[in-house]
């Protein structure tokens, strides 16, 4: 078995798949300067020629005509496979191209965008060159080495940025009205490509960002430290992971199936291998959440149609990209490379992932996916007494929703969305006896699931966008008393937004409430004072 794993690690495929997320590329090379480009064209030797004629003809997944192999360069025969996930890579595209997999590069340590006058910094790496330099975000990169970069595409500007650890690159930064001048020395880069921390007391949360060659190792240290904390549940977020190496998502397979088969794989003579999980460390054991998306790609599929296929974990978001092809990589004696598809592979039970993808249980579409995840992942943990929380039953699943949480501008939306998308027949209310059926009413106004104690007043319609609020007390109250005790907000009622507002003194007996920017037009506002709700509609 051990064999097997090691033979299947080397088989890789791109972090940046070409086609359907061409704008993935780009994000890549901006984020940390990897420019994987398929521009790279050099004159090889008819040795090498040759070698890549027979490798193709040998290796690749499908028989390649002659007409193909028989291409006068080796990269007309590559483009002549029609296949976007083969590659002939220059010996520095294929160091990059690893590199990019184990989230390691060689740069200044920024994110970049293109505006007009050159590159401007969206972030700045935490412990990188740019940051010991004092680059801020929102700087603009006007030169590099005294080359313009205004009007370059993204790739071509962030060539000159980046280079060889221990070179030094001479930017100039335009700050607000000022030109400063920096010299930074690159170097090497390494991102974790895991990460994770608790969400909440109950909930932990993991990031896998590709599949690299230490990812494994990462996973097992970062679930035994979470499991330290004795979480209830757990969100792993596979959302815009392009893959990386096979072996690796067959190792981390094994922290949720166990040391089942975790994949079929099917060579170019037809023959299938069913390879097993690693099925070594902590196998996880309670409620997991697997967050996907359409840039979920090949080791990610693999990892989560193993997971699905054992019914390990439910799924939430949108069906992944649909890669289930593998590739290798071949070394030519030039020092080049080509990465060529050589096999096909299934999920444990054989169900097709090429062109197809792994599937959500939940489907999250404009909505925060992880925000609905964390709602999923509540717990109440008294036996009897479930007030504060919503129960929801979706495809033979209870969920069990904070509505402390759900009250929050970034977990709002997401309760709504929820609610939107379950049967009425399946949403309970927590009662300080258990849960009862909710209301019909309440699916018309989601304030009343959140506020369920509160008193609801007559709505106020068709208020004016700059509509200053009085609200009258029967006691003398002082402003500022009055809106620490009362805990009032302004609350934008599809969002869950906080609204910024003034309280001003109006008479001894009144308040007025101000709010510091214009509402909304056809929008409805929530003002929450103490226990009571009053909505607004703004015309």
């Amino acid at each position: 078995m051990k064999n097997k794993l090691s033979a299947v690690k080397n088989r890789i495929r791109s972090k940046s798949v070409y086609g359907k997320i061409q704008s993935t590329i780009s994000f890549l090379a901006l984020t940390i300067f990897l420019v994987a480009s398929s521009s790279f064209k050099v004159q090889a030797s008819s040795q090498t020629l040759d070698e890549a004629r027979a490798i193709i003809r040998d290796n690749y997944v499908t028989p390649v005509s002659d007409s193909v192999l028989n291409a006068p360069t080796i990269e007309e025969i590559v483009k002549g496979l029609n296949d976007p996930y083969s590659q002939y890579f220059s010996k520095q595209q294929e160091e990059d191209f690893l590199n990019s997999i184990d989230n390691k590069m060689y740069g200044i340590g920024i994110s970049v965008e293109m505006v007009a006058e050159g590159v401007k910094v969206k972030a700045v790496i935490d412990n990188s060159p740019a940051l010991e330099s004092g680059i801020h975000e929102g700087d603009i990169i006007i030169s590099a080495n005294d080359k313009s970069l205004a009007g370059l595409k993204v790739e071509e500007a962030t060539s000159y940025i980046k280079g060889e650890s221990g070179t030094t690159v001479k930017l100039q930064v335009k700050r607000a009205d000022a030109i400063l001048s920096f010299s930074v020395m690159r170097r090497e880069i390494s991102l974790p490509t895991v990460t994770g921390k608790m969400l909440s007391e109950n909930t932990a949360y993991i990031n896998i960002v590709s599949f690299g060659g230490d990812t494994s190792q990462l996973f097992s240290k970062k679930l035994q430290e979470l499991n330290m904390k004795n979480p209830h549940s757990y969100i792993i977020d596979l959302r815009n992971n392009g893959g990386g190496y096979m072996g690796t998502a067959l190792e981390i397979a094994g922290n949720f199936i166990g040391s089942n088969p975790a994949i079929t794989v099917e060579d170019r003579e037809g023959n299938k291998v069913r390879y097993l999980a690693g099925g070594k460390g902590i196998t996880i054991d309670k409620p997991v959440i697997f967050l996907i998306n359409e840039y979920t790609a090949s080791a990610s599929e693999i990892l989560s149609a193993a997971v699905k296929d054992y019914k390990k974990a439910f799924f939430i978001g949108v069906t992944t990209y649909g890669k289930g092809v593998a590739q290798q990589m071949f070394p030519l004696s030039d020092g080049s490379a080509l990465k060529i598809t050589t096999e096909k592979f299934y999920s444990p039970l054989g169900n097709a992932i090429q062109k197809v993808g792994v599937t959500p249980d939940f489907e999250a579409k404009d909505v925060d996916s992880l925000a609905v995840a964390e709602l999923f992942s509540g717990k109440c943990m008294n036996d009897v007494d479930k007030r504060g929380y919503v129960k929801v039953n979706y495809a033979g699943k209870d969920f069990e929703i904070n509505l402390n949480l759900a009250k929050d501008e970034k977990h709002w939306g997401a309760f709504k969305y929820i609610l939107n998308k379950v049967s009425k027949d399946n949403v309970y209310v927590g009662t300080d006896k258990g849960w009862v059926k909710a209301p019909t009413d309440y699916f018309d106004n989601a304030y009343k699931f959140l506020y369920a104690n509160y008193k609801y007043l007559d709505t106020l319609k068709d208020v004016a966008q700059n509509k200053v609020f009085t609200i009258s007390f029967n006691k003398e109250v002082n402003a500022d008393t009055v809106k620490d005790y009362t805990n009032m907000e302004f609350i934008d009622g599809e969002t869950g937004q906080r609204v910024a507002f003034d309280v001003k003194k109006a008479d001894d007996k009144k308040i007025s409430i101000v709010p510091k920017e214009n509402l909304k037009s056809g929008k409805t506002y929530y003002i929450k004072i103490k226990d009571v709700i009053r909505p607004v509609t703004v015309k």
